[in-house]
């Protein structure tokens, strides 16, 4: 496994063209032994600065979790649940009880 502290940190729903489309976010780290020059067989792997992130073109929900990722999200260990409406993506810490 060349991944470590891989975790499930973001739900998203949206309700769009008659379903309720559900997405589930990863995020983890690289080990150091790494070699960059990743390959893949689900598209061209290539490696942005996480002040790149924001700025490339992706899916809605996608979009949103990023930015929330990048504002917030990376420097806790919570875990968010987002509910899209036209205007954005609403994000709630979803607690473990």
């Amino acid at each position: 496994m060349i991944l470590k502290h891989y975790n499930l940190r973001y739900v998203t729903l949206r309700r769009t063209k008659g379903e309720i489309r559900q997405n589930y976010y990863f995020f983890a780290n690289l080990k150091s032994t790494v070699d960059e020059n990743l390959t893949s067989n689900e598209g061209i792997c290539k490696w942005f600065s996480i002040d790149e992130i924001c700025n490339l073109e992706m899916p809605y929900t996608a979009e949103y979790v990023m930015k929330h990722y990048c504002e917030i999200g990376r420097f806790t260990s919570e875990m968010y649940v987002g509910i899209s409406n036209s205007d954005k993506v609403e994000f709630v810490k979803m607690p473990e009880f």
